[in-house]
This record gives structure tokens, sequence and C-alpha cells, in this order.
């Protein structure tokens, strides 16, 4: 589970697994319409809908204030003919860091996967495994058209997104309003549309859904959104010395050193 994640990330792992490369894109998504503006100068075209581009745009508003994020969500995988799959996960988000802790639940056990990066290093923590690989953090490493740094987070959207206003209503005591995305680059993308849900009073999103081209979909829902927190930085790393035990693998050539404990 955590190589295909940790490839996403520029982390290599021993293991594999689909669903963390979904779980990345929910994260993207989350926070990605913060410097929508320059995507959306494109607005008179049909395809970028004006009522859509002022909603996103207060959604950017929002997000662009936020110093940091702290956020706890569910992920519900849904393939064609075959039952759902549930996990919960978390994030915390400061300048470029990040802290992603997913829970994998087997029968009646729950272990934990943990994505940390400082901004010079990334550990990738197994509890299943009782494992931590380290490696130096390197943004390029890996790309590709599906893949998705973290610190892209707030400037993904600029590689093109197509929007669509569709309605407003009220969910669970809040308006709500919807909006469709369309990728721009539709066949290099592996889904084909996604489907937001922003909290119209607070201007935030609370809901993704991405319907993929083998008929399966996502659903990310938004539990709890705390933005501009105290985080202290050291919240961004793993703390090895506290885990004893736990078996480090350490990936890191010459150029690259870690702030460890």
């Amino acid at each position: 589970m955590i190589a295909y994640f940790g490839t996403l990330f520029g982390i290599p792992h021993k293991n594999n697994a689909l669903i963390m490369k979904s779980i990345l894109k929910f994260i993207f998504t989350l926070t990605t319409f913060t410097l929508l503006a320059p995507c959306f100068a494109q607005a008179v075209d049909p395809n970028y809908d004006p009522k859509a581009k002022v909603i996103l745009d207060e959604v950017t508003k929002s997000a662009k204030s936020y110093t940091t994020i702290a956020a706890n969500f569910s992920i519900t995988i849904n393939k064609a003919g075959n039952a759902s799959d549930v996990k919960n996960g978390s994030l915390m988000l400061k300048a470029g860091k990040y802290k992603i802790s997913i829970e994998n639940k087997v029968k009646t056990a729950i272990t934990k996967e943990e994505y940390y990066n400082d901004g010079a290093t990334t550990w990738v923590y197994s509890e299943k495994d009782k494992e931590v690989n380290i490696d130096c953090y390197d943004p390029k490493k890996n790309k590709n058209e599906n893949s998705i740094s973290p610190n892209d987070l707030f400037t993904i959207h600029e590689k093109g997104f197509k929007y669509k206003f569709i309605k407003e209503e009220t969910q669970s005591g809040k308006v709500v309003q919807l909006i469709d995305l369309y990728p721009e680059k539709a066949d290099k993308k592996n889904y084909s549309i996604v489907k937001v849900t922003i909290d119209k009073l607070k201007k935030q999103i609370i809901k993704v859904v991405f319907t993929n081209k083998d008929g399966s979909s996502t659903v990310y829902t938004v539990k709890t959104f705390t933005p501009n927190g105290i985080i202290a930085d050291t919240a961004f790393q793993f703390n090895t010395k506290a885990n004893p035990g736990v078996a480090v693998v350490d990936l890191r050539d010459g150029d690259c050193q870690a702030s460890e404990k």
C-alpha cells in the first residue's frame, strides 16, 4: 500500500497499493483552489463557467489566508460490481510541509500508515510492517500527469481544469454549492470528472468525488477542517528515537541531510 502512494511523493517502498493514489488526489483537491485565478483567465470560454469562477475565487481567497491546515476525512472507494471500502485519515499542512495518516482496518485490527515531509526529508511509516523508510525529498522525482506532490497542493490547479456550476442546495442544514471540474488534458488523466461540494458560508470544500474512467469512483468527505492552528515543525518529522523496535530503511544519498531527533 505504501509503495504507490510513496512513488507519487517520490518515496520508494517495497509494498504496493492503488488506494494511496486516490487518497493523494483528495488531498490536493481539498486545497486545489488556492491560486485558481490564473487558470480562470479564460472564463469567457463556455468551458469555464463565470458563475463557477466567482465561487471558486471565493474559495481561493479563503484558502490563501490559511497559514496551516488540519483536517480529518473519510475515503469511500467504490469499484464497479464490488463492495465499498471505507478508510479514515487525517492531514496537517504548513508551508510545504505535510503529515498524512491513514487507518487500515483488517477484520478488527487497525493499523496506521504515516507520511511525513519536513521540506528536505520524507519518512514513510508502516505500523503493520514496523518499518520506516527515510529519503531525500525530491519534488520532481517520478513526475507525470497523474502524480501529485504535497508541495503542489496550493498550485496543482494550474495544470488545468474546466469548470461548471451545477446548483445550490441545502445538505444537513448547510447551504452548499456544487461544481463539476473536468481536466483539460483528459486523455492524460485516470479520472474523467471531479465533483466538488463547497460550504457556501465557510468557503471551504467539504466533499470531493472522483469518477474514474474504469467506472469506479472515490468519495472524500471532510469531517473536520481547522485552518490557522499552531503546528510545530517537528510534527512533520518521524521521531525514530521515540519509536524503538521500528526498522529504519535509510534510502538517502550523500547529498541529503535529514533533521532527526
